[in-house]
């Protein structure tokens, strides 16, 4: 009888164990893949830095698709297509003549309702832009 209740004590331990609750940190955590981020809606701000001027916008995104979108800062909409490779956002097409969409975009920092991707290499004669976007949708 007691080797029985110490099987069953050691089991219950171990089923008790090895039971971590992981389910908080997956549901904190964005899905940064073209089928997570379709039919969402971020807003946010836009920083661009060059030289020593920064500037900071307000700018919106909606991914439509699992490669169209549509983003607007300013209040100037444009409709983009896009990709995911990893931690990278590749907008492309957009139409904007300023062309700061455009290109590679790296996720720097992210949770289920907050991204934050940035592009350019912070050069002085290069640039850098900032996205911080919180989930509206």
């Amino acid at each position: 009888m007691k080797v029985t209740q110490a099987i069953l004590v050691f089991s219950l331990s171990l089923i008790l164990l090895s039971c971590h609750n992981d389910d908080n940190d997956n549901n904190n955590r964005l899905d940064f893949s073209a089928l997570g981020l379709k039919q969402t809606q971020w807003k946010g701000t836009f920083l661009r830095e060059l030289n020593e001027r920064k500037s900071t916008e307000s700018a919106g995104i909606i991914f439509y698709s699992d490669n169209k979108g549509l983003y607007s800062v300013q209040g100037a909409e444009y409709n983009f297509e896009y990709s995911i490779d990893g931690k990278m956002l590749k907008i492309k097409d957009t139409g904007d003549v300023i062309g700061d969409f455009d290109g590679y975009w790296l996720l720097i920092q992210s949770d289920k309702n907050k991204m934050v991707l940035t592009n350019g290499t912070g050069d002085e004669n290069d640039g850098k832009a900032t996205l911080n976007l919180t989930r509206n949708y």
